[in-house]
């Protein structure tokens, strides 16, 4: 019996139909052609007449009515001419309008300018000049936080470093290694602009991601002469700072945390010093303290009052404003304002107590200045806040937040009742030390002249009693 094909199958070898059951479709073969791609083609053009300088030749390649355009690999003409150091093509293209902060892969023209290490430095300087007066943005990284600055201080552009230097920067932007334009510096092993950094104010003492110093990244490359300035550097840097310790005092005087002994109002103008330090505006401590400026002050500056206070750079200025809020809103601990009361058991000296107080003071100094933030911040949102329907989350923050701060007051107040019993308690168990040098009352100073008179009137008795018996 013959052995028959599935149905619908025919038997004949030549079928077409067998691809579909025993083996694949042979795939069709498709003549390709080549894909003219105008943008690539064009680059290429412009890439190379920016190489060799061809000024002539770029400009009948560039589409005037789109100098901004961005080419295939997402350049734009002006990041070639920045990037090749071409200053003339740089000038031709900003004068026709170049957007000066369009980046490429977060790549900014200025960037580019400050990586070059094949044109000359004149040209290099003046390209990066244009860019400064066509608002070119200094203080921005790029995707690993590469700043202009740090990239001319690596490229070795002592005159490019000095020039972005005297516009408003932060010479302590940090890249995602934690490195600022020193640690760049010292890794390139570009001396002369380590110096230059140094002599601006850049910080040596900081610390990267891995918790290194310049000096150690200096010292584990071997760059000496470097380790040497850096060594010099330090120890100005310690003399320095203990001239300023000098007038910039630390430690706050014990009148500021007692003010009734001398009936003055309570300062603390030591901790606004201690709060810069946090914020990382150590910069900024002798410029405070010259303005005698008070705690509750700070704790309630606003942008306007740090423009009077001579502080001009915003990113300072952001900064004390976060750290201000930050200050606000950071929650206190139940030991903070227990004191004495969170053990009871423990006995406490008069020196504890006194210090405990102290503290409890100073909280309700700043207390008084967190009440008076919310309510200046309360007063700008009331017209927002009346419009809140009474179960929205805002109102219900608020109310929270309000809880709080009086159960903080009341632990405070708490505490004060405690320590007042604690001090009758001291006072009348506890003898007077032998040593103690206390004001004397009015009944003591009578008592003593008092003593005194009678003495000097029974001496007065005495010798007359004795002269006149010595004449009978």
């Amino acid at each position: 019996m013959p052995i028959a094909r599935p149905a619908g199958l025919s038997d004949e070898e030549s079928s077409d139909d067998d691809y579909g059951y025993f083996e694949r479709k042979p795939k069709q073969k498709y003549q390709q052609h080549d894909h003219i791609n105008v943008l690539r083609q064009n680059e290429e053009k412009l890439k190379e007449t920016a190489i060799n300088g061809d000024l002539e030749k770029f400009k009948s390649i560039l589409n005037l009515k789109n100098v901004n355009v961005k080419l295939d690999s997402g350049w734009t003409p002006l990041l070639h001419a920045c990037f090749h150091g071409q200053e003339e093509f740089v000038k031709y293209l900003l004068e026709a309008g170049a957007n000066p902060n369009l980046s490429a892969d977060s790549v900014s023209p200025v960037m580019m300018a400050c990586s070059n290490t094949s044109a000359s430095d004149t040209a290099v300087y003046n390209i990066v000049t244009m860019l400064i007066e066509k608002h070119c943005i200094l203080n921005q990284g790029d995707k690993y936080g590469l700043t202009p600055l740090m990239r001319a201080a690596s490229s070795g552009r002592t005159g490019l470093v000095q020039l972005i230097l005297t516009k408003p920067v932060n010479i302590e932007m940090r890249d995602e290694k934690g490195w600022t334009a020193l640690f760049w510096a010292i890794h390139c092993n570009q001396l002369d602009c380590v110096k230059i950094l140094l002599s601006e104010g850049a910080n040596v003492k900081l610390i990267d991601r891995h918790s290194r110093t310049p000096l150690e990244i200096a010292e584990s490359h071997g760059f000496m002469e470097i380790v040497d300035v850096i060594k010099k550097h330090l120890h100005c840097d310690d003399e320095k700072e203990c001239q300023d310790d000098d007038d910039v005092p630390d430690n706050c005087d014990w009148e500021n945390y007692y003010p009734d002994v001398k009936k003055s109002v309570p300062n603390y103008s030591n901790e606004v010093l201690h709060l810069l330090e946090g914020m990382n505006c150590r910069r900024l401590k002798k410029k405070f303290h010259e303005c005698n400026i008070d705690l509750r002050t700070f704790l309630l500056l606003e942008d306007k009052d740090l423009l009077k206070l001579g502080i001009e750079m915003p990113y300072e200025r952001q900064r004390i404003k976060t750290g201000i809020r930050k200050f606000h809103t950071r929650s206190w601990t139940l030991n903070s304002v227990a004191g004495l009361y969170a053990e009871k058991s423990k006995k406490y000296t008069i020196i504890e107590c006194l210090a405990v107080l102290g503290s409890h003071l100073q909280q309700l100094y700043i207390l008084e200045a967190t009440l008076a933030y919310v309510l200046r911040d309360y007063n700008r949102l009331r017209d927002q806040l009346d419009s809140e329907p009474p179960d929205s989350p805002v109102i219900k923050q608020l109310n929270d937040a309000v809880k709080k701060m009086i159960t903080n007051i009341n632990n405070i107040r708490k505490e004060v009742n405690n320590m007042k019993v604690l001090h009758k308690k001291i006072k009348d168990e506890s003898l007077r030390p032998a040593d103690l040098i206390r004001a004397k009352t009015s009944y003591e100073v009578a008592k003593e002249y008092v003593t005194k008179l009678a003495i000097i009137c029974g001496m007065g008795l005495l010798a007359k009693s004795y002269i006149r018996k010595m004449f009978t």
